[in-house]
């Protein structure tokens, strides 16, 4: 919206052009969170609710390897074990707040976390979901419609459905960001060293949470230190103080780690990937995102696009709102931190090929870094192109929603018959080998040590205690496997695990006795 003020000086009429919006971009709107202001926010929210739970209506929450960690590691919390996973062994592979977070639940309701997980993760959705609608009643260029559509499409997602529909540390390292990011803007405008301790408490357990909750400090520490009402002086001080009190969580749970164990995070193999297979797979997921086809060049194209949109939008949001820093600014700085974090450490180490679960702290960001330009855009427009740019855009809009939607009917057609992929879902549970297992887990002799490819499952399958079998990348562990005696081994043919040994290498190097051969797998033992 514009206004025009003439004024006439010397004979000449000077023409001063105020813009309306540009000043509404200054104010800070109170009450981002209310009930008021967010109806639509609880109805996104409610509808999140409703469909976790009937994604979890067949067989409960997914359940995967690294979900049994957080559920064995809980479960010996609440009995006072200690942080000890399903093998009996420490927990280093992940940090301690998921599992002390279910542990905590368990003990006050006195339910395992299988019993309260579709209601748990139900709920997070749903706050997830308020919360974004909170925060982009906060965007510079506001726009009711705005915020209903991106509510849509967020709850939509595929990616986030797959996320809360099953037991992963996501499900709360996700609306911990928003967080992070709700009380960070409060600082930058406020300057109190009160809020900044509740940030960098908040940064703190988000790297309790999840590692890779690390990338919270440097996005912090780049805000502060572009801050422009601060002096050098006051930047040095701030930045030093939230990243001291932000890591000192982490740091405490590395240092334990590696008092206990000797490893501070895990064996971790080194990366044997070349940087353009990396971006590949990064891409390749934004491939997903989008609802275009995977084509090697393509995915690096997305790479690289998706860094420069981070990168761009954090600029211009940064030049146009001098004096001030928004949402816009700390959500770009956000994903652009992500993105760098993720792509830095793995060609250090060897993660599982990206996913939508690691990505998916980069959703909400990168929609939002693509889309809140535009209420702005439309709005400083003439009344006709109002309505030509307005109406292509809820055309796209209709379009993605319609394709999402499809997506997730398929995910929903799947889950409904058979449950959530993982240890939960039917082809699983009625596979022969897992039928053995379970029906003869009281005849394993308890003095023999349980190994298999796949220990997590075998632990949730009968309770009992069972190792990994060492991955490759670590010869002295396999050949010390080798030279064990008194071992179980339990083979699961579907989940062969590409860093580990192949069998066929297990039976030639150790001498063991087949005790039960079934078409998906088998059960050998030797003395």
């Amino acid at each position: 919206m514009k206004q025009k003020l003439k004024l006439g000086h010397k004979g000449h009429r000077w023409i001063i052009i105020i813009r309306i919006s540009s000043i509404h971009r200054m104010k800070v709107r109170p009450h981002l969170f209310s009930l008021s202001k967010n109806l639509d926010s609880l109805l996104a929210a409610i509808a999140g609710f409703i469909l976790i739970q009937l994604f979890s209506k067949h067989s409960g929450i997914g359940v995967s390897p690294d979900s049994v960690t957080y559920l064995s590691a809980a479960r010996h919390l609440v009995r006072g074990n200690g942080f000890l996973s399903f093998d009996n062994i420490p927990v280093i592979d992940f940090p301690f707040a998921y599992p002390f977070f279910l542990s905590a639940i368990s003990f006050f309701t006195r339910l395992d976390p299988l019993q309260f997980g579709p209601l748990l993760n139900s709920f997070l959705f749903g706050l997830l979901l308020y919360i974004c609608g909170g925060i982009m009643n906060g965007f510079a260029g506001y726009s009711g419609w705005y915020k209903r559509i991106l509510l849509t499409c967020i709850l939509c997602s595929p990616a986030l459905q797959e996320v809360y529909a099953s037991f992963w540390s996501e499900t709360i390292f996700l609306p911990l960001i928003l967080l992070f990011i709700v009380v960070f803007s409060k600082y930058v405008r406020q300057m109190s060293y009160a809020v900044l301790l509740a940030s960098s408490g908040i940064c703190a357990v988000a790297c309790l949470t999840r590692y890779a909750g690390i990338f919270l400090v440097p996005t912090g520490i780049i805000v502060i230190l572009t801050h422009p009402s601060l002096v050098l002086r006051k930047k040095l001080i701030h930045a030093l103080l939230f990243g001291g009190l932000s890591l000192s969580l982490i740091l405490i749970n590395i240092l334990h780690n590696y008092q206990i164990t000797g490893l501070a995070m895990g064996l971790r193999p080194r990366n044997n990937t070349g940087l353009f297979k990396i971006m590949e797979n990064f891409g390749g997921v934004i491939c997903d995102w989008l609802l275009v086809a995977r084509k090697p060049i393509v995915e690096i194209i997305f790479a690289i696009t998706v860094l420069l949109v981070f990168f761009i939008y954090a600029i211009s949001s940064y030049r146009r709102n001098k004096g001030s820093i928004g949402f816009e600014y700390l959500l770009s700085i956000t994903g652009l931190m992500y993105c760098i974090f993720m792509l830095f450490t793995s060609t250090l180490f060897r993660y599982e090929q990206f996913t939508n679960r690691l990505l998916s702290p980069l959703f909400i960001p990168l929609l939002w870094s693509l889309t809140a330009w535009f209420p702005d855009y439309v709005r400083d427009r003439s009344y006709r192109m109002q309505w030509v740019t307005g109406l292509s855009a809820l055309v796209l809009t209709a379009w993605y929603i319609k394709i999402q939607l499809m997506s997730d009917y398929e995910f929903y057609d799947g889950v409904k018959d058979a449950g959530v992929p993982g240890y939960r879902e039917d082809p699983f549970v009625q596979s022969e080998i897992v039928q053995f297992v379970e029906k003869n887990k009281t005849g394993f002799d308890p003095g023999f040590n349980i190994y298999s490819n796949a220990g997590d499952a075998v632990y949730f399958i009968t309770g009992l205690s069972a190792r990994q079998i060492p991955f490759s990348a670590f010869p002295e562990k396999v050949w010390s496997y080798y030279d064990s005696k008194n071992t179980y081994l339990i083979w699961f043919n579907d989940l062969d695990n590409p860093e580990m040994p192949p069998l066929d290498s297990i039976l030639r190097y150790k001498q063991m006795t087949l005790m039960k051969q079934l078409p998906d797998g088998a059960v050998y033992f030797s003395k």
